[in-house]
């Protein structure tokens, strides 16, 4: 992929939809983000309404995946590593065949599409600052492997399965060290009927911080965390 980023002419602070952050596109690292938040067991998984565990998992990458609460009310309090850009999903669904979402590829797209096409409503604030035209950051996935724990998300079945994604996300460029609010909010309607069937409602209170620099002594030579 090409390692390229552009300015978003939209929003002062955000990866342009069409970028490509540290080499991957926003389709890509949403792909990612799922595959990160499935493979975690309920219990310690970061989506659960009660969990603060913003870290859990989340390796060395270059993007911070923060975690949605599944239709609530939630406020977190995360630690982020300074110099990562932070992934937020506003509104997003994944569907997949773990889940009984579907028999086929197609079903799987389809379910995605309808879920994220009922009448969304979206809100996201970054400091104070309110991101304009969210909907223009809607990303729909192919189709990915993922693999369930026990006690997965969702009531999954355990093991492999293939998932789809689609949702509205913003990528924002890494934060200066410091306290940071971000506010997100979002709800689906029933295009027919007009009754109110998902809303989220989260704040994350997120702490940048400078990781110190490791000890020469004490790296591992030849490993690497992702």
């Amino acid at each position: 992929m090409p390692d390229v980023v552009l300015a978003d002419s939209i929003n002062e602070g955000v990866f342009a939809i069409d970028s490509y952050p540290y080499g991957l596109s926003y389709e890509d690292w949403t792909i990612k983000s799922w595959q990160w938040l499935l493979s975690i067991p309920v219990g310690i998984n970061p989506a659960e309404n009660t969990s603060a565990r913003c870290e859990e998992g989340q390796g060395n990458l270059p993007v911070f995946f923060l975690p949605g609460a599944g239709g609530a009310v939630v406020e977190r309090t995360c630690t982020v590593p300074a110099e990562r850009a932070i992934l937020i999903p506003v509104s997003s669904v994944e569907c997949s065949f773990a889940e009984q979402s579907g028999t086929s590829e197609e079903e799987l797209h389809t379910c995605a599409e309808e879920d994220q096409s009922s009448n969304p409503i979206l809100f996201l604030s970054v400091d104070g600052r309110q991101i304009q035209q969210i909907e223009k950051y809607r990303v729909h996935s192919r189709a990915f492997n993922v693999t369930f724990p026990e006690k997965a998300l969702f009531g999954a079945k355990a093991g492999p399965s293939l998932a789809v994604s689609d949702g509205y996300w913003i990528i924002l460029e890494p934060l200066p060290p410091g306290e940071h609010e971000i506010h997100s909010k979002s709800s689906l309607t029933n295009p027919t009927t007009g009754i109110l069937f998902f809303a989220n409602d989260i704040k994350y209170h997120l702490n940048v911080v400078v990781e110190a620099a490791e000890s020469p002594s004490n790296s591992t030579s030849g490993q690497s965390t992702m």
